[in-house]
């Protein structure tokens, strides 16, 4: 079940994770290293990489960064996903959960 996104503000849109490309794990886990500051409604700065990059989450379904991962291969980059990370978006903090299990699991003594 989807909302309509016009004539929302931008966190009341849905992110649709499928249409997106869905989470990488890997990606998530760089996500955490990065530093996040909103810059206006729906826009952030995201450093901790190589440079700076601008994230836009006007909608959360549509979310946009100007980094090569996300502009070339179409992916929900780690910037993307820092953001939504402090924006506190149920997909990316369940997916989170998902990866400290996988490295539980990896740890626990057999």
């Amino acid at each position: 079940m989807d909302r309509s996104v016009k004539g929302r503000r931008p966190d009341d849109a849905r992110w649709d994770v499928r249409s997106a490309g869905g989470i990488d794990p890997g990606r998530l886990e760089r996500s955490l290293s990065l530093r996040v500051r909103r810059i206006g409604r729906g826009r952030y700065k995201v450093w901790g990489g190589r440079e700076p990059h601008w994230v836009d989450l006007y909608t959360k379904r549509f979310p946009r960064c100007d980094c090569g991962d996300h502009l070339w291969r179409d992916r929900v980059c780690k910037h993307i996903l820092a953001v939504l990370l402090r924006e506190g978006d149920e997909h990316v903090i369940a997916s989170l959960a998902e990866l400290v299990d996988r490295y539980r699991r990896r740890r626990a003594p057999i």
